[in-house]
């Protein structure tokens, strides 16, 4: 497969035409009708509509002067696929393969219109634009097997994206936290699927886990770069047994406070997947405060039915040092990390609505990264 491939992508004439002409019409035909003497009366009305109509044909002669400045290419690249963003600025954006969601295509009259969404925005690509059909359905094509190339890959290539997520964060802050929310759902969704596929509780349980306890290591992240001691800030407690829990205003505020803390970007996906009464998060709150030593502390209070295949902090346990390494690469900023868990359960709970309720599954992640986010696996 070669390492790039390039289509040309042009406005078509008759679309340049047809928006010259939508352009043009209007104040030509109210100059005409201003000076022809027939509306005398309204010569003066007439002269501004047909200046203001003028100043509104800027904007569809400015699309076709844009377009037909200059020779617009689509690019198949090695690791990302460089696409008309859906505006009309006619602006182009780089999109990693792993970082694609969904390519659709509509038929539309004469003409159809590829949707390509991904992590970094949306695309849409005209098949009137290209010299040929045959080539929109080999850029189809193209496009595709490259995506599932890089979708299948086990692990993925992590390092070949850092780059690109760098240059990316120059105009998103967030680009590392969305890509690397992208590999820890598919690496988990492709190590819990069975034959039945995969068990939504299972997936919402260990995705709200590693959340929370994303909080109190972005926490001590911080505390170490600015030469404090790694748990500055946090007030720590011992039990009966020995076992050591941590908590503070300063895990608290990703966690369930700030704009875009996980119970934030978790309630928002609920609501938008149908949850129209949200669980009690001060009742969470007290539960896992008024447990934290005992038996119950981590335990969810779910229907048998609805419980997860194994405890938060056994999830939390077997999958954060072997998911840490690929979050420092691709998402080096530790005070996004509780976002890129909060995005990948959104993304959890849109997939899952069809098959667990989305107010159960926002309980399951709350109380499960509540908990979690207490709990000491040494840093």
């Amino acid at each position: 497969m070669a390492d790039l491939i390039r289509y040309r992508y042009r406005l078509p004439a008759r679309f340049a035409a047809w928006l010259l002409f939508l352009a043009m019409a209007p104040p030509g035909g109210l100059a005409y009708l201003a000076g022809c003497g027939v509306f005398a009366k309204y010569a003066g009305l007439l002269v501004w509509l047909a200046a203001a109509s003028g100043l509104l044909a800027i904007l569809p002669l400015w699309i076709v002067a844009r377009a037909l400045a200059k020779q617009n290419f689509i690019e198949l690249r090695a690791e990302e696929a460089l696409l008309p963003k859906a505006t009309l600025a006619l602006a182009f954006i780089g999109m990693p393969y792993s970082a694609i969601k969904q390519i659709s295509v509509l038929k539309l009259s004469g003409h159809s219109v590829a949707v390509v969404v991904s992590a970094f925005g949306e695309s849409r690509v005209s098949s009137d634009w290209f010299p040929l059909e045959s080539e929109f359905a080999e850029f189809l094509a193209q496009l595709e097997q490259r995506r599932a190339q890089h979708a299948k890959a086990t692990p993925p290539a992590v390092e070949s994206l850092v780059a690109a997520i760098r240059e990316r964060s120059k105009e998103d802050p967030l680009a590392g936290a969305k890509i690397a929310a992208q590999e820890v759902y598919h690496r988990l969704t492709s190590a819990m699927q069975n034959d039945k596929g995969v068990h939504a509780e299972s997936l919402l349980c260990a995705l709200g886990a590693l959340a929370g306890y994303a909080c109190q290591a972005s926490v001590r992240q911080r505390n170490l770069a600015l030469g404090l001691a790694e748990d500055a800030g946090l007030v720590q407690i011992e039990d009966a047994d020995g076992n050591q829990y941590f908590y503070g205003d300063a895990v608290n505020s990703p966690l369930a406070e700030s704009q875009y803390s996980v119970w934030g970007l978790a309630a928002a996906a609920a609501q938008k997947s149908g949850c129209q009464a949200l669980p009690d998060l001060k009742a969470m709150f007290s539960h896992s405060a008024n447990t934290l030593g005992s038996g119950e502390f981590g335990m969810l209070r779910l229907p048998l039915r609805k419980s997860p295949a194994d405890r938060p902090l056994n999830y939390l346990k077997a999958l954060w040092p072997n998911l840490l390494p690929t979050i420092r690469m691709l998402c080096p900023h530790p005070a996004h990390w509780p976002i890129l868990f909060g995005l990948a359960i959104q993304e959890a709970i849109h997939s899952g609505k069809s098959v667990i309720d989305p107010c159960i599954a926002l309980k399951i992640v709350m109380e499960s990264a509540i908990a979690m986010s207490k709990v000491d696996l040494g840093g």
